[in-house]
């Protein structure tokens, strides 16, 4: 490479730092002239990712992460579910969020690879992203029931956090949306409470549909005691948190789900998502076993139904 096009090292000192990603505002203030940066893109050194935003070789998703950054400027973040794959909770998302606290231009609008929202966010780690707490209290704020329960279990199982920081960072929320039911989804996720899924399951699933009432707590094995029992009519009812029951915990109710059907039980498994998000369908599905097992009914429908 002729001098007049060698790059300086405080530009690739800089590329090495931002995963071969570099503005043109970057290059000219670290040593490279004007002259340097139309040879690098005229010969193919550089790939244009966006006005004024180069790639060393070809661009990975990494790199188009670093361009979203760049293309917002000073105090952006990133943020969303391409946060929540950097911190290893997720697969990469086609779109890229980028929170910065600057106007959002009609040319960052335009851009198809990234999202920019305006706002200021505490960042973390290179590139910079919104913490894991304000990534996951994000993307739960966003979705359904279920995704609240899949977002706080991976993050707990996988110790990206903990339940007590997230409750904490919930704290110093008071407007975020859904903020109820990802506490209360928290206690059920975390283990520390079972009380959450069983009074939702007492209040939503068992009285307004006109089940009738289990014996709880009932020991029909060794070794455990299982949550709700239909005694009479030979059904176990097991309300599964969403962490509790992986891996050696699945291999255990299996083995007891076994040893209740030589007994002559029938055992149904209901999660979070079952009891908080379709306690109609949850109902409905019980007191069909419960019918087919003798149970002369009825049940009802709730206003919900």
């Amino acid at each position: 490479m002729r001098a007049r096009t060698r790059v300086p090292d405080a530009v690739a000192w800089l590329l090495d730092q931002q995963e071969g990603v570099i503005s043109r505002a970057q290059a000219l203030e670290h040593g490279l002239t004007d002259a340097g940066v139309r040879y690098l893109t005229s010969s193919g050194t550089w790939r244009t990712l966006s006005a004024g935003i180069y790639a060393a070789g070809y661009p990975s998703w990494l790199q188009l992460v670093w361009a979203g950054v760049l293309i917002a400027g000073p105090g952006a973040v990133v943020g969303g579910a391409a946060a929540a794959h950097l911190i290893g909770l997720g697969d990469a998302p086609d779109v890229i969020d980028i929170w910065c606290p600057g106007k959002v231009s009609s040319v960052t609008r335009s851009q198809p690879t990234w999202r920019f929202h305006r706002g200021d966010r505490p960042s973390v780690g290179s590139p910079p992203r919104t913490t894991a707490e304000e990534t996951i209290l994000t993307l739960c704020s966003q979705g359904s029931l279920d995704d609240i329960g899949a977002w706080l279990s991976k993050a707990l199982f996988r110790r990206v956090t903990t339940a007590d920081r997230l409750r904490r960072a919930v704290a110093l929320r008071p407007k975020l949306r859904q903020r109820g039911l990802i506490l209360e989804t928290l206690d059920v996720v975390a283990g520390g409470s079972e009380s959450p899924m069983e009074v939702r399951f007492q209040r939503d699933v068992e009285k307004v549909h006109g089940l009738p009432v289990p014996d709880r707590q009932k020991s029909y094995s060794r070794g455990r005691k299982s949550d709700l029992g239909y005694t009479d009519y030979g059904l176990i009812v097991e309300l599964d948190g969403l962490i509790g029951h992986r891996g050696p915990g699945e291999v255990r109710d299996a083995r007891r789900d076994a040893d209740h059907l030589v007994a002559g039980l029938v055992a149904l498994r209901f999660g979070w998502s079952d009891v908080a998000g379709r306690p109609c369908e949850t109902a409905a599905t019980i007191a069909r076993v419960l019918r087919a097992r003798g149970w002369p009914g009825p049940s009802h429908e709730c206003p919900r139904c």
